[in-house]
């Protein structure tokens, strides 16, 4: 595993460059392993978490539409 914050930041590059790869040619088989390793990557790097954006309906009761 890299140790240094610059290894990190490339491995992350590499992952997501990899993701949008795949994104850009049709499907093949272990696409979605090969996504799902390199999303694993990325998030596993990921300082903080990713805020849910799930609709919460007690929350936005009465906000308007």
């Amino acid at each position: 595993m890299p140790t240094t914050p610059a290894d990190i930041q490339a491995l992350k590059c590499l992952a997501l460059g990899r993701i949008l790869r795949l994104g850009s040619r049709p499907f093949q088989e272990g696409d979605i392993e090969e996504y799902e390793r390199c999303r694993a990557i990325i998030m596993a790097e990921s300082p903080e978490p990713a805020p849910d954006h799930r609709p919460n309906h007690a929350h936005d009761r009465r906000k308007g539409a």
